[in-house]
């Protein structure tokens, strides 16, 4: 086997490694951090299995969404430390309330963001907030499979491709213990990329906490509508607060949100639409109707409900949330991840080529020149025109 899938559609999921029982595939960073396989000629005995794991040889099957629901957590306080409305917290809660166990990604060491396995309801802390970066899975694929055949319920939350990833190494068989969920992905950069950005703001040896968003006041009003606040966020073990910086200032976020930095396969992603490869999938409820009453700075997490496995879990799961049941239609017109890829950036080839030698923010520099004129121009328009708004109202 000299090729498992062609580079240009590897996803960096890991199942052909997982599925290696010689040991013959190792996950390694190319020039850019984005992680692909290798395979140890000496070592492989052309079994085949890497293939018949991989998603993009065997596609996993993708299934249009049974029912679709808005919901958050029913405690503010929690709803306060989830990314959005905290539907997978609930469902993780639910899993090993039932004495499963459940394995998502952790950011607790944010220069080694990978998938953990947990069983405890305090760990459930590991796995909140949101990581923009391509967790590395390691063997979680086969720690799994040991804890469904052992008759434990699983839940496995990832990316729609770790999902895919998951499936193919199961061979496509459904276990009724096996609970997927996949998260809305806009596309993934890599781990080499996030630590070349965080040296930006800290030295190697130095405890760092970063995160992309958080929720905060629109106004100074204390009655004010709440809003999620993008950008780097962060704290070292030198500060005694932590400090945000806008995201065009940033630019790790700024590559991220142009969309610059992401894998290849990325723009071309067959996961980024309405019909999905998981029992539920989970995001931001974006353009959700007021009559919806929700208030959306605070997060409302959009969940689709795609097998009668999931149908029959999130009857349960729901009776802990705040929750309304909403068309699906709503939840994939007010999500450009239920549409299409992420459109690649028209400098994305010059990205790729500079960033190896220069670094990354030359590299994100470089490429994202002109997005950072039109953007300050058009913010430089929106305060004149409401100056002279302002003027003439008196």
């Amino acid at each position: 086997m000299k090729e498992i899938c062609p580079i240009d559609k590897c996803t960096g999921c890991s199942a052909c490694f997982n599925a290696c029982g010689k040991g013959a595939i190792a996950m390694a960073e190319d020039a850019c951090g984005y992680i692909r396989p290798q395979i140890d000629q000496s070592l492989c005995i052309d079994c085949g299995l890497c293939a018949k794991a991989c998603p993009a040889v065997a596609k996993v099957a993708l299934r249009y969404p049974i029912a679709c629901y808005a919901a958050t957590v029913s405690d503010g306080e929690e709803l306060a430390s989830c990314a959005s409305g905290g539907v997978a917290t609930e469902l993780s809660r639910y899993v090993i309330d039932k004495g499963g166990v459940v394995y998502g990604c952790t950011g607790s060491d944010i220069r080694n963001v990978r998938h953990v396995r947990i069983d405890k309801t305090e760990d459930i802390e590991l796995l909140k907030g949101s990581k923009y970066v391509q967790s590395f899975i390691g063997t979680t694929y086969q720690e799994a499979r040991r804890d469904v055949l052992s008759g434990r319920l699983v839940l496995f939350v990832g990316t729609p491709c770790q999902v895919a990833g998951l499936t193919g190494f199961l061979r496509h068989k459904d276990y009724p213990n096996l609970i997927t969920a996949d998260l809305v992905c806009h596309g993934v950069p890599s781990q080499k990329m996030l630590n070349d950005n965080i040296a930006l703001y800290c030295k190697d040896d130095e405890d760092i906490r970063v995160w992309f968003r958080q929720k905060e006041r629109s106004s100074a009003v204390c009655d004010a509508p709440w809003r999620i606040a993008y950008g780097w966020f962060y704290q070292t073990s030198r500060m005694r607060a932590p400090r945000g910086i806008k995201y065009y200032k940033d630019p790790y976020m700024f590559g991220f949100l142009a969309p610059l930095t992401f894998r290849s396969c990325c723009y071309t992603c067959r996961y980024a639409h309405i019909s999905r490869c998981s029992d539920f999938t989970l995001g931001d409820f974006w353009g959700l109707s007021p009559d919806a009453g929700f208030a959306i700075g605070k997060g409302v997490s959009e969940v689709l409900v795609n097998t009668n496995k999931a149908v029959a879990i999130w009857a349960e799961v729901k009776k802990r949330c705040r929750c309304a049941q909403r068309d699906v239609v709503e939840a994939q017109k007010g999500n450009g991840q239920l549409q299409a890829p992420s459109r690649k950036h028209r400098n994305y080839d010059r990205f790729i080529s500079q960033y190896p030698n220069s670094g990354l923010k030359p590299a994100i520099q470089s490429a994202l020149r002109m997005d950072l004129y039109k953007m300050r121009f058009n913010q430089l328009k929106n305060h004149i025109r409401h100056f002279i708004n302002k003027v003439r109202n008196g």
